[in-house]
């Protein structure tokens, strides 16, 4: 309560961080704003309002995107206060059946390799698409994660190092998160190249598992640094000189909340570390002309602060046009899980981002965080547009000659 108190009273309750809270814009309804929730926060800590339902709805209504975080003058840690919050009361808090069985898969790898069998299954007979037609997703409660299934691609089983295949520069870790494993192998392959080919070996620790991100937000702290601690020793090889993500919820996540050895100063996005590390891919990247729409996620221009890379990177490729949505387009309202307990709110800012988007007519839109990407891809496919939605490495690796 203490820690709760002391986060909360540095909020000096000036409003600048209103227009920046996606839900506050939405709703314009002063509990959904990042200064009324930690008004909340605060009489609820100081003993002045009790626990109920519609306290933690609006808590959890919070995207937690960070937005706030960045025009707050004083500095107020709201990240931490929530997930702070979200602790104390995680016994009175509901969870979904979508948001519990994908906790339960990017956790055991057991279960995940079974769910990489289901999919298989799942997808590549006529069972998906007969249970879509009778609606058994939605009877089952898993809509919201069946919405967000891309096509069913066959992994390729990983070594645990891939030597530089350019003059060797240094060592980097890669993590490739739980559900980078489950759905989206074509970024891991486009990393191993991208990096390979500008001269780093490439260090793919089997023991790694899920970041934890998933676990704080929702309030278990414990389970958090449980998935940290076997994070932090899969990684412990000295000679890593860089520990790259390519989910920038998860690269965040670490870098914030990871205090073991000094792993949390090797975290870095890939996009930023390649920028970083002088390389210039342009002499072997082929042409592009072709119109492209980066989406910067949240936790890559609010919490990381490392938004310039992706720009810097795709810029490599000769010919790309490339369009950055508005800044007034705050969250694509992908947030970790909140598209699954949220739905309505996650789509409509899925509307406002889809409608910025597409009036450029790109032929790629770009984003470096996979929920955010499934997110967004699940909008397109809904409303029958045919637009293809990938990680900044897959299309620099698509050009590699």
């Amino acid at each position: 309560m203490n820690k709760l108190l002391a986060d909360a009273d540095l909020c000096v309750k000036c409003g600048l961080c209103l227009p920046h809270c996606p839900t506050y814009t939405k709703t314009q309804n002063e509990n959904e704003s990042p200064r009324g929730r930690i008004a909340l926060i605060q009489a609820w800590a100081g003993g002045h309002l009790e626990t109920s339902k519609k306290l933690l709805e609006h808590i959890d209504n919070c995207l937690l995107c960070r937005s706030c975080e960045r025009a707050c003058p004083a500095v107020v840690p709201y990240g931490r206060l929530i997930n702070n919050f979200r602790e104390q009361v995680k016994d009175e808090r509901g969870t979904t059946l979508a948001a519990s069985l994908m906790k339960k898969v990017t956790h055991n790898k057991s279960v995940g390799r079974f769910a990489q069998s289901g999919l298989k299954f799942y997808q590549t007979t006529a069972l998906q698409k007969t249970a879509r037609l009778l609606k058994l997703p939605e009877l089952l409660r898993l809509d919201k994660i069946d919405r967000l299934l891309p096509c069913y691609h066959e992994p390729l089983t990983l070594a645990p190092h891939y030597p530089a295949i350019a003059e060797a520069k240094g060592n980097v870790g890669l993590f490739i998160g739980c559900m980078g494993s489950l759905l989206d192998h074509e970024t891991v392959n486009a990393a191993i190249k991208v990096l390979t080919a500008a001269g780093f070996n490439v260090s793919i620790p089997e023991r790694q598992t899920c970041c934890g991100a998933l676990d704080l937000h929702d309030g278990d702290d414990r389970t958090s640094a449980q998935l940290a601690a076997i994070n932090c020793d899969a990684f412990a090889d000295k000679n890593l000189d860089a520990i790259i993500t390519i989910a920038s919820g998860c690269g965040s996540h670490m870098q914030e909340e990871y205090r073991q050895d000094g792993f949390a100063k090797k975290v870095i996005d890939i996009s930023q570390f390649l920028i970083k590390s002088g390389c210039d891919l342009s002499g072997q990247l082929m042409p592009l002309p072709a119109p492209v729409c980066l989406h910067t996620p949240c936790s890559l221009k609010n919490v990381m602060r490392e938004e310039q890379g992706a720009l810097k990177l795709l810029q490599q490729i000769p010919g790309i046009k490339i369009t950055q949505l508005p800044a007034a387009i705050q969250c694509c309202g992908s947030a970790g899980s909140y598209m699954l307990d949220h739905p309505l709110m996650a789509q409509a800012l899925l509307s406002d981002l889809l409608g910025a988007a597409l009036e450029h007519s790109p032929d790629y839109l770009v984003s470096s965080n996979i929920g955010c990407a499934l997110h967004i891809a699940a909008g397109l496919r809904e409303r029958g547009i045919t637009l293809e939605v990938l990680h900044p490495v897959t299309l620099i690796a698509r050009q590699l000659k």
